[in-house]
């Protein structure tokens, strides 16, 4: 057993000592809490997100949260290999460093280095320090993002607020967050490529249906546009919207079995041609719900955008509310473009007719708040035109 020491000389140095230990220890638990916080902080901020922006979003707020710095911000490769600014936060146009050289060339640093890295010392830098002393970057650290996965990125965060440069526990707190939020932003992505291929498939439906006639060319895109401006209008959510524009586009769908004839006839149809058209919505679904995904919303536009209020549509004979929404506000948009497209047997009506028809029938063909809330958006606004291309958002 050792002997405690007499000189009081001694009891100091040893004092000093443990409170340098004990310093030591509440730093290290200290950064251990930081970064068992910030872990908590992501897995409960990243649960179910599908979008990029949004994870990168989220994944910026957490470095700014654990960071004194004058900003952050993600880059990423875009479809072409280009390197482009995906989100920063950051004072007004301080990340159009980023946007050049300086920044393109740190990025590919990063994704070939595989992991991150710390520049204190930035304006003495070989490679960088020209470019740094012009836009005034003195220190940064950069972090890879799904180095090896289709969504190549790098957070980066530069001039460090509280001190003179960025330390190994500020890196390896950002190491964190891009580690967590890697496998989303992965995710998200493949999310968004799987939606665009598939909306862009139901784009070409939609397409390939109104070209059966050249008095239907572009119908499906612009009632969607229409539908889209509608909805949003009345404020409703997200995710409906989102349903709205894949309903519009197939909404017609069952006209693939219409005879050509019956679509390009110049004179009105007659009670047996209107029965077949009649039999479009019912057609259409039948076509299409094989394909679960399109169950519920969507499904509603392409059955029941032919039903009225009053009882007096097709194909059920619906009353007011028995008719789900999506089935109401397609009515409206495809409504109002009938009224407003040529037609074999006569020209489309005047912007100005249509809307005032709409007013007159809502309440009895047309959902009553439905039809009115559209008609005041579309006092302003051009109808659009045939081209698909120049329908759709």
């Amino acid at each position: 057993m050792s002997e405690l020491p007499d000189e009081p000389e001694q009891w100091r140095w040893m004092l000093e000592q443990a409170r340098e230990e004990t310093q030591k220890l509440a730093e290290a638990l200290a950064e251990s809490w930081d970064e068992l916080t910030l872990l908590y902080n992501l897995a409960e901020g990243l649960r179910g997100v599908l979008e990029v922006d949004q994870a990168l979003q989220f994944a910026l707020e957490q470095a700014m949260a654990v960071l004194s710095v004058e900003g952050t911000a993600v880059l990423m490769r875009d479809e072409t290999g280009e390197w482009q600014v995906r989100i920063a936060l950051c004072p007004s146009g301080r990340e159009e460093w980023l946007r050049g050289n300086l920044g393109w060339s740190i990025a590919i640093e990063a994704i070939k280095r595989r992991k991150g890295f710390i520049v204190n010392d930035l304006l003495a830098h070989p490679q960088w320090g020209e470019a740094a002393k012009l836009f005034g970057i003195q220190n940064l650290v950069a972090v890879p993002l799904n180095p090896d996965g289709q969504a190549q990125g790098v957070l980066i965060a530069w001039n460090n607020l509280t001190r003179d440069g960025f330390t190994s526990g500020e890196l390896k707190l950002l190491t964190t967050i891009t580690a967590q939020t890697s496998g989303v932003v992965e995710s998200a992505y493949l999310f968004q490529q799987l939606r665009q291929s598939f909306q862009g498939f139901i784009s070409s439906i939609a397409t390939a249906v109104d070209a059966k006639s050249r008095w239907t060319a572009g119908h499906s895109h612009r009632v969607t546009q229409y539908a889209l401006w509608l909805a949003e209008r009345v404020r409703l959510p997200s995710d409906f919207v989102e349903k709205v524009r894949l309903s519009g586009l197939l909404h017609d769908v069952g006209k693939i079995g219409v005879p050509d004839a019956i679509l390009e006839k110049p004179d009105r149809l007659t009670d047996d041609e209107f029965a077949i058209i009649k039999r479009h919505p019912e057609e259409g679904y039948r076509i299409l719900s094989p394909i679960r995904q399109l169950r519920g919303d969507i499904l509603d536009g392409v059955l029941y955008h032919h039903e009225r209020v009053d009882g007096k549509g097709y194909p059920f004979g619906l009353v007011g509310e028995e008719i789900p929404l999506m089935g109401r506000l397609l009515a409206v948009a495809d409504g109002f473009d009938a009224m407003t497209s040529d037609r074999p047997y006569r020209p489309g009506m005047p912007k100005e007719k249509a809307l005032a028809i709409l007013t007159e029938g809502a309440g009895t063909q047309w959902d009553r708040d439905l039809a009115l809330a559209f008609v005041e958006l579309m006092k302003n606004r051009p109808l659009l035109k045939s081209e698909p291309e120049e329908a759709m958002p």
